[in-house]
């Protein structure tokens, strides 16, 4: 699935193509090595929810199979990957 991450000036830009929750965006500003941060959801596409394995074990609606098409681990996985992409940006 197509992630970016883009820098300008100071701002960190995440465009993710998934719903993302709450936790994810807040991971992803919190662990954004440039000065201000925001995520942009369903961007270059739309794979359904993404919801945090935290939330996989609690359930519901953003979890079950067709709403949520990707493993358990996804979020965390795109996370580290964005924070890579985030890291070449900043060399």
């Amino acid at each position: 699935m197509p992630l970016q991450a883009i820098r300008i000036g100071s701002l960190g830009i995440a465009a993710i193509p998934f719903e993302v929750f709450t936790e994810t965006g807040l991971e992803i500003k919190s662990r954004c090595p440039l000065a201000d941060s925001f995520t942009i959801e369903l961007a270059n596409g739309s794979y359904g929810y993404l919801p945090t394995p935290q939330q996989h074990l609690l359930g519901g609606y953003e979890t079950w199979l067709g709403t949520n098409k990707v493993e358990i681990e996804a979020s965390t996985k795109i996370v580290e990957r964005l924070m890579q992409m985030f890291a070449q940006l900043t060399d």
